[in-house]
């Protein structure tokens, strides 16, 4: 490597988990690109952190076909959510959640990895869940992305290990952001429960630690995976779950 600074992109990187997680990258030396759908909210997190803002809207993959991504670091993080029983599930609102989760994280590797591959360096992160390793009821299309972009994940990882380049996923259990939060009256209602029962009998049911992740711990993991110290960390799928996955 030369002295050049690491860039790293990150998307969804307006709130939650990717506004953590830029912070993060940014306070270990990092430029980071914070891109997002929401233009003005991308620019505020860039500007707080000595970035900068990519307003995008990744759900429009034909847009990324021709996009140039040069940057050391990609951290894959922007998801939607929508909670319905597989038979009364939109369609077009399943097509949109892949569009976003899985054929944008695709078309962004794609344009990262010659760079990546010419300087023999690159971290790849997928912000994936503890979904993309099992299922919930409700969450068709979400459970569906998280798993192929697992498949996707350790694709990469077998293609660039041997050119510098790392590819891993990072699974969370319930994170507190605003995606989460707004699950909570659909759940709510596709359970049949009260709102304020859903954090206890849905969200924490299967986890050993009875709270919800943390975005800054997310960031922390993210910062360790694309860190010098876990360039033998490959095709990995890393659970911060609570032990959601252990039973």
């Amino acid at each position: 490597m030369t002295d050049r600074v690491r860039r790293a992109l990150v998307t969804g990187g307006a709130s939650g988990i990717g506004a953590a997680v830029a912070r993060r990258l940014v306070a270990d030396g990092l430029h980071v690109v914070v891109a997002d759908i929401d233009a003005d909210s991308a620019e505020k997190v860039a500007s707080d952190v000595g970035g900068e803002a990519w307003a995008v809207d990744l759900g429009d993959t034909a847009a990324l076909a021709d996009v140039e991504v040069d940057v050391d670091v990609l951290v894959n993080n922007a998801g939607i959510q929508h909670v319905a029983p597989v038979h009364e599930f939109p369609p077009d609102r399943f097509a949109a959640i892949l569009r976003l989760m899985v054929e944008a994280p695709f078309l962004l590797v794609r344009a990262a990895l010659p760079g990546m591959y010419e300087r023999g360096f690159g971290r790849v992160v997928n912000i994936s869940s503890v979904h993309g390793l099992v299922a919930s009821p409700y969450k068709s299309a979400y459970v569906t992305a998280k798993h192929a972009l697992e498949g996707l994940s350790k694709v990469v990882a077998l293609e660039g290990g041997g050119q510098g380049v790392t590819s891993n996923c990072v699974n969370p259990a319930y994170v507190r952001t605003p995606l989460v939060e707004k699950q909570v009256a659909d759940q709510a209602q596709v359970h049949g429960i009260s709102e304020d029962r859903v954090l206890e009998d849905v969200m924490l049911t299967e986890t050993a630690i009875k709270r919800l992740v943390e975005p800054d711990e997310v960031a922390g993991l993210v910062s360790w995976v694309v860190s010098d110290a876990a360039a033998y960390v490959n095709g990995a799928s890393l659970t911060m779950d609570g032990g959601w996955t252990a039973r």
